[in-house]
């Protein structure tokens, strides 16, 4: 007896159809899973450089000035687009701490004792792309400190930032 395709049992046609959607549902499932986590990895690393970026640049700018917080985003004043989809200026916290490491609440008094500037990125959320699956990435707050240098006071008259 041969196992060509006419002496087939009935049952049998279309099995090849329906086990190629299976096995190529879970195929595309899983690539897309490989492809939203890398996306979700990048998200993360570019959160750590922004806030980075903005510590150094709240360590030299004037207290105030609203360049670190834009840093942190990664937005651009000259463009009209935030490079960290969702994030606003009230996502980013800026703050100025003492030797020992407290945050200082009157920085007009206290403006000799700041040592450090702790500039904050929190309530960030980030849809997945998974098809099928709904859920929000949400990191943790991220933050990063940087040493204060000349918080915007330039002997020689020029502005820093």
């Amino acid at each position: 007896m041969t196992n060509s395709p006419a002496h087939r049992p009935c049952f049998q046609h279309g099995v090849t159809i329906v086990e190629f959607a299976l096995v190529a549902s879970t195929l595309i499932l899983a690539l897309f899973m490989v492809i939203d986590l890398s996306r979700l990895v990048y998200l993360r690393m570019t959160f750590e450089e922004g806030v980075r970026r903005a510590a150094r640049l709240a360590a030299v700018c004037p207290i105030g000035d609203p360049l670190p917080a834009l840093a942190a985003r990664f937005e651009d004043p000259s463009s009209t687009g935030v490079a960290i989809a969702g994030a606003t200026a009230s996502n980013v916290s800026i703050s100025y701490l003492n030797s020992s490491g407290q945050v200082i609440t009157n920085l007009v008094q206290n403006y000799e004792d700041i040592r450090s500037v702790r500039v904050s990125l929190q309530n960030i959320e980030v849809p997945l792309l998974i098809p099928f699956i709904s859920g929000i990435f949400a990191p943790d707050t991220i933050d990063s400190t940087a040493i204060a240098e000349s918080l915007g006071v330039n002997p020689t008259g020029v502005p820093p930032c």
